[in-house]
């Protein structure tokens, strides 16, 4: 269905299954430029439109070697990497959420938890991380994403995920010794 889509749109310029290829995969680029701007959804947001954007203008360079989704984390990545560039410091927003139980806050918890510890990362390993852990890409796509070998996405996996673990170490340990 997707690869359908995609050929509508290369092959007639359909604005129509361009939308709906947009709707598909919105979801999952807003959510890893969320995390990736430590959740700063204004810019986020921006991000994602001009994502889309480029995506529509350079479609006819997508030849389906990897899977859509892929493609477009690749260029919400060089936008955001573009974006950073020219932004040296961004402002957070506050996450909005309208649930009322005790969840909403064992979330916000979690929420801040994970932006915590993901400020100790480099953007480049913050982008891996999220890429492998919340996108469930797999090593190869990462590596076509990012545009960096295999063996350095497996290598900055892992330096991310012990680099995390140490900081959630210490954090306990602070915790700890403050009782």
């Amino acid at each position: 269905m997707e690869s359908k889509l995609v050929e509508r749109v290369q092959r007639d310029n359909d604005h129509h299954a361009f939308e709906q290829l947009m709707r598909q995969n919105q979801s999952p680029i807003r959510q890893f430029l969320r995390r990736l701007t430590l959740q700063n959804q204004g810019i986020a947001d921006e991000l994602a439109q001009e994502t889309f954007l480029k995506a529509f203008v350079h479609i006819k360079t997508y030849r389906g070697e990897a899977k859509f989704l892929s493609w477009l984390f690749k260029i919400a990545y060089q936008q955001f990497v573009s974006s950073t560039r020219k932004k040296t410091e961004q402002t957070n927003v506050e996450v909005e959420d309208k649930a009322d139980d005790g969840q909403f806050e064992r979330r916000l918890v979690a929420e801040k938890t994970v932006k915590n510890l993901l400020k100790y990362l480099k953007a480049d390993e913050r982008a891996i991380f999220l890429l492998h852990f919340s996108h469930d890409l797999t090593h190869q796509e990462i590596a076509l994403v990012m545009q960096i070998p295999l063996g350095t996405v497996k290598t900055k996996i892992r330096r991310s995920r012990l680099k995390l673990k140490s900081f959630t170490e210490i954090n306990n340990s602070e915790k700890t010794d403050e009782k």
